[in-house]
């Protein structure tokens, strides 16, 4: 009886399982290029190791819909075949009218490994058409540091990730990513020129992560329009031994956020020298941790150890929204460079930031929140902050706290700094606008001083959002001239795609509406230069001290010294200086009272007459009153400093375009240092209100 009931038993398992695998039979089918079915399997593993170890054609597995996934062994490992090319791709993908198809394990190796393989294509959509991911895949292990869903390992390149649904349950264990880059031990090509595209990446201690080898780095990959929620310390993760990657147009936010201290939504940790990281028309919405330890700190993007010697770094177009109380966080920071021992170059341009909720606690004297937060200190650094909208609409906190639109905390000289164009702004308690070296200020023209000769188009101003994570302007902020700045080489489109205005953008993310502009119709001589033919610098200036700047811009003269120069931010029927530098002549201001523009227009010839400069400053040349030359180190005198710089220059021959070449014949002689000698004998310096 014992042996009866054992064997019937047996039996039954037997048919069980048969009956499993012929359910399965023909689930996957392995497909040529043109979808003619080459074979049935039971399984993708089946259907990926019936092709060739050396194709010559393309090849599609698709996945029907009685595929349950019952005779995969995880991770699903699609393997090297030689013969790859972008004609010769594996493509994976549900068949069509298959949706909501999902390959799902609790597996400690990961899911879907791509390992050593190129140009394999891992598409979402049934049949390969549509625009909305569709084929979820999902690792409902909650440990383990290899522990991915999708995984790109030991070389594999020209691989692309698309249109799938990644879900991940390991949001806060060490190590473990969703959509991985990871390490090449071995293959000196690293996991390169992949792409990850149009995604929906849900879980991971991070959403989507590069992590190579600085032997092999991971170079050229592109993550781009995915949506990234609910990972536990960063959407997207940039670690050591990756290279050049572009990270556009993804939504990166979280929902209700775990236990973490240091959360960000874009964390760059690699120290490769001489890499390219753009980052670009991103929006992160949200970052949130339930940790209630004093030592939490969020970031929108952050360098945690910065980039290694000779990088670059592009931060543009980007929408950063961080708005939760995030309990008794340490600090907030939108965009935060770290100090480092590295020199390389840090590009911020055209970025809308806001920060906002409650602050607790905090401590006194400390930045608790500010919208970018330089502290990248090394000497030869290059930091260049450009058209950015920084509001900090952040509340409470002890006594002596800070929260601020921007915080630099380090000296200009540490490197080459250029800031300019920006907008910022704090209205919470112990906010200021900006905060510098360790003062905060709410008066522009007293952080303009301070911050000289950076900032100075610069303003502390509020914006209307959409909302308070749709920051598109609106109302007020729709042409406010206020919001103008200048064009930056290479940017020429917003966060949506809109072009930019060719010659006065939108500050931030967002292009609006054009601003309507204001025509001054200037005609100007310079003392040595005939035909006039060079750059100016146009300033408008109020028409009461302090004269506070307005606007300026740079117009290029034509050979009779006139010039049609357009300004946002002026008013009709208001009284401005009209300012005019040039590159060695004196600093040179219209006459004293002021000019107005009317219906849109202002003419004003300095050459008429002496009085039409401040102070009569001007000297007459050739029938024309013209500005003084010989300021050629630009300290508003013509004295010994300027002599010596044009003696210096003559002396080593000096050819070409140079301050030092008063007479514009592109070489440094006697004829320059004799118009300098005239002006500096005769004491010539800036006159001014």
């Amino acid at each position: 009886m014992k042996k009866f009931i054992i064997l019937f038993f047996a039996l039954v398992c037997f048919q069980l399982q048969n009956r499993t695998l012929l359910a399965q039979a023909g689930s996957v089918e392995l497909q040529d290029g043109g979808g003619v079915l080459i074979s049935s399997h039971a399984s993708i593993t089946e259907a990926y190791n019936a092709i060739p170890g050396t194709i010559s054609q393309a090849y599609i597995i698709e996945i029907l819909t009685p595929y349950t996934g019952a005779n995969e062994v995880y991770p699903i490992t699609l393997s090297l075949r030689t013969g790859s090319s972008s004609s010769n791709t594996v493509t994976v993908r549900p068949d069509a009218g298959n949706t909501g198809e999902i390959i799902s394990s609790s597996n400690t190796g990961g899911i879907l490994n791509i390992d050593n393989a190129d140009y394999v294509i891992i598409d979402g959509r049934p049949g390969g058409t549509g625009s909305v991911p569709d084929l979820e895949i999902r690792n409902t292990v909650t440990t383990g540091t290899n522990s991915s869903t999708v995984a790109m390992i030991n070389g594999a390149t020209n691989c692309v990730i698309k249109y799938i649904k990644s879900y991940n349950a390991t949001e806060n264990t060490t190590g473990p990513k969703n959509v991985v880059f990871r390490t090449s031990v071995s293959n000196p090509t690293g996991n390169s020129d992949n792409i990850v595209e149009n995604c929906y990446i849900s879980g991971g201690r991070s959403g989507v992560s590069s992590d190579g080898t600085l032997a092999n780095p991971n170079r050229n990959n592109i993550v781009r329009n995915n949506t990234i929620v609910d990972w536990g310390f960063n959407g997207i993760w940039f670690l050591n031994g990756s290279a050049d990657m572009i990270i556009e147009g993804n939504t990166i936010y979280n929902t209700t956020g775990v236990s973490i201290t240091n959360p960000s939504g874009i964390n760059i940790q690699s120290t490769y020298d001489g890499y390219n990281l753009t980052i670009r028309n991103n929006k992160i919405t949200n970052v949130v941790s339930t940790n209630t330890s004093t030592s939490l700190n969020v970031r929108g993007i952050n360098t945690v150890t910065a980039p290694g010697t000779g990088s670059v770094l592009n931060i543009y177009n980007n929408f950063i929204s961080l708005n939760a109380n995030n309990n008794s966080a340490a600090s907030t920071y939108g965009i935060l460079t770290t100090g480092t021992a590295e020199i390389y170059t840090c590009n911020i341009f055209y970025n809308t930031i806001k920060i906002g909720g409650v602050q607790t606690g905090g401590t006194s004297g400390n930045i608790v929140s500010a919208c970018i937060n330089k502290t990248s200190n090394q000497q030869g650094i290059v930091y260049n902050q450009k058209n950015n909208i920084c509001i900090n609409n952040r509340t409470g906190g002890n006594v002596g706290i800070v929260h601020t639109g921007f915080a630099y905390i380090e000296n200009d000289t540490t490197g080459t700094i250029n800031l300019d164009y920006n907008s910022y702004y704090a209205d919470g308690s112990g906010a200021f606008n900006s905060y510098r070296n360790a003062t905060g200020y709410n008066s522009l023209s007293a952080y303009q001083t301070a911050a000289s000769p950076n900032e100075q188009n610069s303003r502390f101003q509020n914006v209307t959002f959409v909302s308070a994570t749709d920051l598109h302007l609106s109302g007020s902020s729709i042409q406010d001239p206020e919001l103008s700045a200048r064009p930056i080489s290479g940017i020429t489109t917003d966060i949506d795609g809109t072009a930019r205005n060719a010659s006065f953008p939108y500050k931030g993310a967002d292009e609006s509406t054009a601003f309507p502009l204001k025509t001054l119709n200037l005609t100007v001589n310079l003392e040595a230069c005939s035909p006039v033919q060079d750059t100016i610098t146009v300033s408008l200036r109020n028409s009461t001290s302090p004269f506070g700047l307005v606007e300026m811009t740079k117009v290029f003269l034509s050979g009779t010294g006139t010039a049609a120069v357009n300004f946002a931010s002026a008013q009709n029927g208001v009284s401005y200086y009209i300012v005019i530098n040039h590159r060695n002549s004196i600093v040179t201001w219209s006459k004293s009272g002021g000019e107005m523009f009317t219906a849109g227009l202002l003419n004003y010839n300095f050459t008429t007459s002496a009085s039409q400069a401040f102070g009569n400053n001007m000297v007459l040349v050739g029938g024309k009153y013209s500005f003084y030359t010989g300021d050629v180190n630009q300290d508003e005198t013509v004295d010994a400093g300027d002599l010596s710089a044009i003696d210096n220059d003559a002396m080593a021959g000096l050819t070409g375009y140079n301050n030092s070449d008063l007479n514009y014949d592109n070489i440094v002689d006697a004829s320059d240092l004799a118009f300098c000698d005239n002006n500096a004998s005769a004491g010539v310096l800036a006159v001014k209100p």
